[in-house]
């Protein structure tokens, strides 16, 4: 009887478990291999609809498999299909590329056979380019290329990393003006002393050094979270769900490794934008220190140039860099109503 009784008991937990796993595989997942890289695509939601929002995520480095489970992904994937791409040496990306294929050049490359490859699977569907940070940065190099922006709708550029060499030194501003805050409060003071200190020499952002030095202050302010505090939904998966998911540990080290070899301190898209003439959405929070809302400003006059008018700009006024996480509510709606009104 015992035996039976831990028998039912793993019967239950084998059913249990399946039951969890089909729940976070709905959709269609598949890879698209180039140049050393195999790179996952997950497309999730109203498949049925036509229009195939493709997520461009942040770093570069970040990946796009943890936030399909966000509550905000999971609540537009009602209406839209959402395509989830983890870049190459990012996220669940596999193979072993060579650090010489970590240009935005080749990472355009890559997200144009993303594109054909959802062009092809889905008989052709509308596609809307959905890029946060240097997501956004990729998104406007890749629609600056050739005729690449043909096969694309349109363009949700989110808190875009698209100009660091204006852009970097913005935030070391905003990093020293923090520090400056935090002395005042007698907050651990001798270490914004050294950062402030170290912000007012007007450091070379465009060395590497220099770059990992300020990022490490940058981290230790409210720079993505206008309200360190505020209580936010997180992904929607646990411990079980993660052992069930495509999720592994290595969204945690790829984008690592990635970081220290890309080197793009330099980009400057700004004038190459001007190219951009599909409709645009630019959505930036007011209180964003990793690319200010000076550089939100840039992004909206460069894309299309000063005549170009299928355009638009929102403020997230509650919001520094995780804007769809702050304000949810607002960020759905406006991304809803941009979508629908194409």
């Amino acid at each position: 009887m015992k035996n039976l009784s831990k028998l039912t008991f793993v019967i239950s937990l084998f059913l249990f478990v399946s039951c969890q796993k089909e729940d976070f595989y709905e959709g269609d997942h598949f890879f698209v291999k180039n140049a050393g890289a195999e790179m996952p695509v997950f497309v999730k939601g109203n498949i049925a609809s036509g229009t195939f929002i493709l997520f461009l995520h942040g770093g570069p480095g970040g990946n796009a498999s943890l936030p399909s489970f966000m509550p905000v992904s999971r609540e537009l994937e009602k209406d839209f299909a959402f395509a989830y791409w983890d870049q190459r040496g990012s996220g669940l990306s596999r193979g072993n590329p060579a650090p010489s294929t970590f240009t935005v050049e080749q990472f355009v490359d890559d997200l144009d056979l993303v594109v054909d490859a959802i062009r092809q699977r889905f008989d052709n569907p509308r596609i809307i380019f959905y890029g946060i940070s240097w997501g956004g940065a990729l998104g406007s190099a890749y629609l600056s290329t050739g005729d690449y922006q043909e096969k694309i709708e349109a363009f949700i550029c989110m808190n875009s990393g698209h100009n660091l060499l204006d852009g970097i030194p913005k935030s070391v501003v905003f990093v020293k003006e923090y520090a400056q805050e935090q002395i005042d409060l007698g907050v651990d003071v001798d270490y914004w002393t050294e950062a402030r200190d170290w912000c007012a020499t007007g450091p070379d952002m465009t060395d590497v050094d220099n770059y990992f030095k300020y990022d490490a202050y940058l981290s230790n302010t409210n720079a993505y979270r206008k309200d360190p505090d505020q209580v936010v939904e997180g992904p929607e998966v646990g411990a079980l769900g993660t052992m069930n998911s495509y999720l592994s540990l290595a969204i945690f080290f790829n984008g690592q490794y990635l970081a220290k070899r890309f080197n793009i301190l330099e980009l400057n898209l700004s004038d190459d934008m001007e190219k951009i003439k599909i409709p645009s959405l630019v959505i930036w929070g007011r209180h964003d220190g990793v690319n200010t809302i000076e550089m939100g400003y840039d992004a909206y006059n460069s894309i299309g140039g000063p005549d170009f008018t299928e355009k638009e700009m929102v403020i997230l006024e509650n919001s520094a860099h995780e804007g769809y996480i702050e304000e949810q509510d607002l960020f759905i709606a406006t991304f809803r109503d941009f979508v629908y009104n194409l």
